[in-house]
């Protein structure tokens, strides 16, 4: 486990192996969320949050039958109430 020291303008340095690991080059952003009050994570931040986020949840609509079938059921159920 690498370790870093916080300075004075709450600054760290990130660990040379966990720069290699992550492959960071210098001049590039990186997200730091904060997990709990002991933990935090950094996240190199994607070039495209879009293409990041691209396919997010597709096992749910897998398991639903996927959207074709959710969405005809869905309407089908409106023409039941509105009748």
């Amino acid at each position: 486990m690498d370790t870093a020291k916080l300075s004075r303008k709450y600054q760290i340095v990130v660990p040379k192996e966990v720069r290699k690991k992550m492959n960071l080059r210098v001049g590039e952003r990186v997200a730091v969320y904060g997990v709990d009050e002991n933990r935090a994570m950094l996240v190199r931040r994607p070039k495209s949050y879009t293409d990041a986020l691209q396919g997010l949840g597709k096992e749910v609509w897998e398991a639903l039958g996927g959207a074709d079938k959710y969405i005809r059921e869905e309407r089908a159920s409106w023409d039941k109430k509105s009748a």
